[in-house]
């Protein structure tokens, strides 16, 4: 089964359930991310010289979508309710 026949045969309920995980995923990565460019600042000792970083969309989703599968197969060898 692909993907796509996957998400459709589903519930609304497994919908909420991914969803979560995303968003706790989401939540993580930017956490990760701040914490990187806080750590960065840190080293640098705030000079004006350094480079200013800043999250991104695409790196806060990339790195989501990564925290995601790993809590995914966390919670889905735990319990039997994550789809």
């Amino acid at each position: 089964m692909n993907l796509g026949h996957w998400l459709n045969s589903l519930s609304a309920l497994d919908h909420g359930i991914l969803l979560i995980i995303f968003l706790i995923g989401v939540f993580f990565s930017h956490t990760t991310l701040e914490a990187f460019i806080e750590y960065y600042d840190k080293k640098k000792k705030h000079r004006k010289s350094r480079i200013r970083f800043r999250v991104t969309p695409a790196s806060l989703l990339i790195i989501a979508f990564i925290y995601s599968i790993i809590i995914y197969n966390i919670l889905k060898s735990m319990f039997d309710f994550v789809p």
